[in-house]
């Protein structure tokens, strides 16, 4: 008895245990920031969803002074999860033009360690993250992680460039 191989029966089931099996994954745990985000729009990684919505320079930031100066991002972080998370500051990366990284040297509210209290689900949680960098550092994005070892959501600082004028 010969065995014969229908090609597309096979492709047809391959997709099928494809998607049930991704039917099964635990979404939070895909990285749904296909594409870096901008500046007021909602990134996601795990179960948390981010909005960066502003961020500038100082060279001080309270009562602190910057070795360098002081890249401050603000954003809200919002459990979409079923469980407490928490935020993991020492998670969080600045990118710079050189796509050097640089890490959060602190955060606002103030911290038990080095997170915040665990984040309920629903609740959203305005965070200000401060990283200190040399002088003329341009910032370009920042990466937003749920925890040290997930994935990560890139968001844009800079904003795209304006298209030219129409003439016509």
């Amino acid at each position: 008895m010969r065995f014969q191989i229908d090609l597309r029966r096979l492709a047809a089931l391959l997709v099928l245990c494809a998607a049930g099996t991704l039917g099964a994954c635990d979404s939070s745990q895909i990285n749904t920031a296909v594409r870096p985000g901008a500046i007021g729009q909602i990134v996601r990684d795990g179960t948390f969803d981010f909005t960066v919505t502003q961020f500038n320079r100082s060279r001080t930031f309270r009562d602190k002074r910057a070795q360098g100066e002081y890249v401050i991002v603000a954003l809200t972080a919002k459990n979409v999860g079923v469980e407490p998370v928490l935020f993991q500051w020492s998670a969080q990366h600045l990118e710079d033009s050189t796509r050097r990284q640089y890490s959060a040297n602190f955060m606002v509210p103030s911290l038990f360690g080095n997170v915040v209290n665990a984040i309920d689900p629903g609740q959203e949680v305005p965070i200000k993250l401060v990283f200190d960098v040399p002088p003329g550092t341009k910032p370009t994005r920042i990466v937003l992680h749920e925890s040290n070892s997930s994935a990560g959501a890139p968001v844009n600082l800079m904003q795209p460039p304006s298209p030219p004028p129409r003439h016509g």
